[in-house]
């Protein structure tokens, strides 16, 4: 994490903030206030802990989809199945990553209402920054929390090259 970064997520009168990148004609930095602006979703997941059994969250927050879309992702729009082959790469403030296919999030495809929470049972993630929520996923594994990078990577080849 920047140092940037890392007080922003300290300090009491900072908001966190979020880097969007990678293979995107407008990459952005956006924070929880910013992410409001968009429209919100609601999402009730229930995660299985293993030390602590089985917790029950509400969330809002705009669609990764939405906000990703809106970044312009170097996709060909003259091949539909171009977006196949697009990864993104979420990494939370204590660590944690996880990787989505763009085709999971994509509505044509899987359509998974992956969330960017800027709620977490009706309390602002202003300071902490937005939490990466899966409801489809049972255990809550790629829960992330406090996210601060979300790379998007077009680098398989759509047609030629090897990989």
């Amino acid at each position: 994490m920047t140092q940037s970064l890392a007080a922003a997520r300290t300090s009491a009168g900072e908001l966190a903030e979020i880097v969007i990148s990678g293979d995107l004609a407008r990459p952005a930095r956006l924070t929880v206030p910013g992410l409001l602006a968009w429209p919100q979703h609601e999402a009730h997941v229930a995660f299985g802990c293993a030390t602590s059994g089985v917790q029950h969250h509400r969330f809002t927050g705009p669609l990764l989809h939405d906000v990703l879309t809106a970044a312009v992702p170097a996709i060909d729009p003259s091949r539909r199945k171009d977006r196949l082959r697009f990864l993104i790469a979420v990494r939370g403030a204590d660590g944690h990553h996880a990787l989505l296919s763009w085709a999971e999030i994509d509505p044509d495809f899987g359509r998974a209402p992956v969330l960017l929470g800027v709620t977490l049972d009706g309390d602002p993630l202003d300071r902490v920054g937005p939490q990466l929520v899966l409801r489809q996923d049972r255990c809550g594994a790629r829960h992330i929390s406090g996210v601060e990078t979300i790379q998007v990577d077009g680098g398989y080849p759509a047609t030629g090259g090897t990989w």
